[in-house]
């Protein structure tokens, strides 16, 4: 298709570094290459930024402690704000910071991210473009056009290097990196939770080793079993679900409840949660779990009727309108059909919430229960109180230089840490985790595909390959990294690709200071400047990158060299070996 057009409706524009998309993970790259004296153009392809990390409401993380500095700075921020407005004793301040992670309310998480950007004269912001073209001379990704589809304008932007920062992965596609969707096979990377399989809950406090002070992560009271009888392990193209995250209040001063239901409302796709749990296990049903295995007003009683992280000032973020399948061909959609895809996803979660609300069949108590929760008029007040970005949890991943897979977030054999990785940039540390990828059950598992392995995931090693796609050099990947669909379930948290992204910022920014492609940086310079700024490169279980000590970057270094079988740092005694060895380029 030819892009010829007249002048007045293509403008050039030459940049030091592009970044794609409106993520967190976009803006923290944006942001480190603007800080270290790099000029940015930022292009987004909605107005707002931050993607959905404002509608999860927390940052999603089963580590405490400080690991890079832009998502920590984040963090800060988020705290500095309601410990400043409301105080120190304050209840906002409490939710905040109690529990397993931090929470915040959307508005301020994206006046943060807003202020990022605004604060760095370094970048320049393009609102609403999408990528149409990338122009390639060898493996350089020289220029790329993209495109107001409201004005129909044009921009060609030329770069030496650029990030890929969307959710669908759109630019590395466009670019002509390899990519692929849906679920590995079992024996392609010999992974246990590949492809075709099912679970159940096991209740508990997991992972045991956090629990009995071994492991310095936050525990959950949940983890999901091995695979069951009938896991077969088949690959396929089916990818985990996706939702709106609702923000709801039960401040009657500040809640909006629904007038109406969506357009196309159908009963019937609710009604099966009337269903005793017995009478659900005959049913395929694309609900979230809760909804599956709890009866109605035993959702009720656990406060799970609207589950979701509790947030400052009477707020929650609801957690429960997964659409499970829905998602399957939105990364490779057009804008159009990607719109209806979100609307269909919304109204799912906005239908939900009326049926709760108003149907007949649902005990009057319990409607009055659901009553109680509406939208936040103070939140999305300039989009009818709804989150702007559908939570996109999976979509395209490049097939890059490494792979991380579910190996890498499990124990290695002979020792007491995940695999180690000599060029690491970075760290996991969530459980493998997926939502539903079907809605096939088999007798007492939960839906195809659900993961939640609290119990045996172990913070890994994050390669610098998994960033590079094999066929460009000057391109790099930080949201639709190179992992398999189960390593994917613990690399996709937004703490860790905001973590990967800044490290990804530093690779350009040794590569531009050496004259050389992001992807030919010398790894080992990079790894030492990425320890001596603070980020993180190996999870240790008795000091985060505030301890100021000196041996911490050493200790960070060697620790993707293999000198640490376990978790522990400290025991070992080797702090003042490793810094003689750093200081002596060893």
């Amino acid at each position: 298709m030819s892009l010829a057009m007249p002048e007045s409706m293509l403008n050039e524009e030459t940049t030091e570094a592009l970044v794609y998309g409106g993520t967190a993970p976009a803006l923290v790259a944006a942001v480190r290459l603007a800080r270290e004296g790099r000029k940015v153009i930022l292009v987004t392809p909605s107005s707002h930024l931050g993607g959905s990390l404002p509608s999860l409401g927390a940052v999603e993380t089963h580590y405490r402690g400080n690991r890079s500095p832009l998502l920590q700075e984040f963090i800060d921020r988020v705290t500095a704000h309601y410990r400043k407005r409301y105080g120190e004793q304050s209840e906002q301040l409490k939710v905040c910071l109690g529990g397993m992670m931090m929470k915040f309310e959307p508005h301020v998480a994206e006046g943060i991210l807003q202020s990022w950007v605004r604060e760095e004269p370094l970048i320049r912001w393009l609102k609403e473009y999408r990528p149409i073209e990338v122009e390639r001379h060898g493996r350089q990704a020289n220029a790329v056009r993209f495109r107001d589809d409201t004005s129909g304008r044009i921009v060609r932007i030329t770069a030496a290097a650029m990030i890929e920062g969307s959710y669908e992965g759109d630019l590395m596609a466009l670019a002509g990196a390899t990519w692929r969707l849906g679920r590995e096979g079992r024996s392609e990377f010999g992974e246990p939770r590949a492809g075709r399989v099912f679970t159940q809950w096991l209740n508990g406090v997991y992972p045991r080793a956090a629990a009995e002070g071994r492991l310095n992560l936050v525990t959950a009271g949940s983890s999901t079993s091995d695979p069951l009888p009938g896991s077969t392990g088949e690959g396929d193209d089916s990818i985990q679900s996706y939702s709106y995250r609702l923000c709801l209040t039960d401040n009657p001063d500040n809640r909006r409840l629904l007038e109406s239901p969506p357009s196309d409302y159908d009963r019937s796709v609710y009604a099966p949660i009337l269903l005793s749990p017995e009478e659900k296990e005959k049913l395929p049903l694309p609900f979230h779990h809760r909804f599956l295995i709890y009866s109605l007003r035993e959702m009720a009683e656990r406060d799970h009727l609207f589950h979701g992280h509790a947030l400052p000032n009477r707020k929650r973020s609801w957690n429960a309108t997964n659409l499970t399948g829905a998602g399957k061909g939105y990364a490779e959609a057009t804008p159009m059909l990607r719109r209806e895809i979100e609307r269909r996803h919304l109204d799912h979660g906005l239908g939900l919430m009326w049926f709760l609300q108003h149907d007949p069949e649902v005990p009057a108590d319990l409607r009055a229960q659901a009553c109680a929760w509406g939208l936040a008029r103070d939140e999305f007040v300039d989009h009818h109180n709804l989150p702007r970005q559908l939570y996109v949890r999976e979509a395209r991943r490049l097939v890059g230089r490494s792979v991380f897979t579910e190996h890498d977030a499990l124990l290695a054999p002979g020792r007491e840490r995940a695999p180690v990785h000599a060029d690491s940039i970075g760290i996991t540390e969530f459980s493998l985790d997926s939502l539903a990828c079907t809605t096939e059950r088999l007798p007492g598992t939960l839906c195809d595909g659900q993961l939640f392995q609290m119990e045996v995931s172990r913070p890994g090693q994050v390669p610098f390959g998994v960033l590079l796609p094999r066929e460009l050099d000057n391109l790099l990947v930080v949201t639709t990294v190179s992992a398999t669909h189960v390593g994917w379930g613990t690399v996709r948290q937004t703490p860790t690709l905001m973590h990967l992204a800044e490290s990804a910022a530093w690779a350009l920014i040794l590569a531009a200071r050496d004259g050389v492609a992001p992807a030919h940086v010398s790894v080992e310079r990079l790894q030492r400047r990425l320890v001596e700024a603070g980020v993180m490169i190996t999870f240790f279980n008795d000091f985060d990158m505030g301890t100021r000590e000196p041996w911490v970057p050493a200790v960070q270094y060697f620790g993707t060299k293999g000198e640490f079988t376990g978790y522990d740092a400290r025991p070992t005694g080797r702090m003042d070996e490793c810094l003689r060895r750093y200081q002596a380029g060893g």
